[in-house]
């Protein structure tokens, strides 16, 4: 492997884990893989962080109508700690990073 790689590990948070309205069942599949290569590599891995928005007024245009429908997963209504990662793979980081998005 060259030695300018990373590994992008892309919201596995705790909204999409969790019995939340944006659940993603294969998350737990995948988990395991996930863990396993964040271990080996916690150097090289960012994990991103999707945030949501504080409301669905703080939106422009489409997204305003998109979080009208889910009002749930707004700032002003999800739980804070359901933003974080999961906590299989807290303990990576550091020197793991974190990107929000």
């Amino acid at each position: 492997m060259p030695d300018n790689w990373i590994h992008l590990c892309i919201d596995m948070q705790r909204m999409f884990a969790e019995q939340t309205a944006w659940h993603v069942p294969w998350m737990a599949t995948v988990a395991p893989q996930i863990v396993e290569l964040s271990g080996r590599y916690a150097e090289r891995t960012v994990f991103t962080r999707f945030v949501p928005p504080p409301t669905a007024d703080a939106m422009p245009g489409m997204w305003r109508n998109y979080y009208e429908k889910w009002p749930m997963m707004t700032g002003e209504c999800l739980l804070p700690e359901l933003m974080d990662i999961v906590a299989d793979l807290k303990s990576f980081a550091p020197p793991a990073r974190f990107f929000n998005k």
